[in-house]
């Protein structure tokens, strides 16, 4: 079975630390199709490789992938994983990083690792590892520091 990547899949390579397809672009002089993906641990590195090694990859090294389709179906899953789509749709959308300061804090309850990744990246912030909590602390302090200099940037 060929699969193709789509962005947002996260994929467990053989460290079994989670990678993140970004998007999937097109090498402007062969027309290849090319997958560009980030690490989602350390310093969030962003690699790129062309479609047809980034699949041999894959398949080689029977690599597990993070999709809706793979993840449980018990209810419960899902509507966690709705519950962690829309804090993280609302911390995407707020105009300022006070606002999603202020979506952090009223959410601490249903953040996970996976959403301070996803929320870490967008910010391009690096949350190191440790336990849940340590990790939402970074997360809250790295917040404060940009909310403190927003209204100071020029514009």
């Amino acid at each position: 079975m060929e699969m193709t990547p789509r962005p947002g899949e996260i994929f467990h390579f053989e460290n079994n630390k989670p990678y993140q397809v970004i998007t999937i672009a097109t090498h402007k002089e062969t027309s290849e199709s090319m997958v560009i993906y980030q690490e989602l641990h350390g310093d969030f590195n962003t690699y790129v490789l062309p479609m047809t090694k980034f699949l041999e990859e894959i398949q080689n090294q029977n690599i597990k992938v993070d999709t809706a389709e793979t993840k449980s179906i018990a209810d419960e899953d899902k509507e966690e994983g709705e519950a962690v789509n829309d804090i993280l749709m609302s911390f995407l959308d707020a105009e300022s990083y006070s606002k999603k300061l202020e979506v952090v804090t009223t959410n601490l309850n249903a953040i996970d690792d996976r959403l301070i990744n996803d929320m870490a990246v967008s910010l391009d912030c690096t949350i190191e590892e440790g336990t849940l909590d340590q990790r939402l602390h970074e997360l809250i302090y790295c917040l404060r520091q940009m909310s403190r200099f927003e209204d100071r940037r020029l514009r």
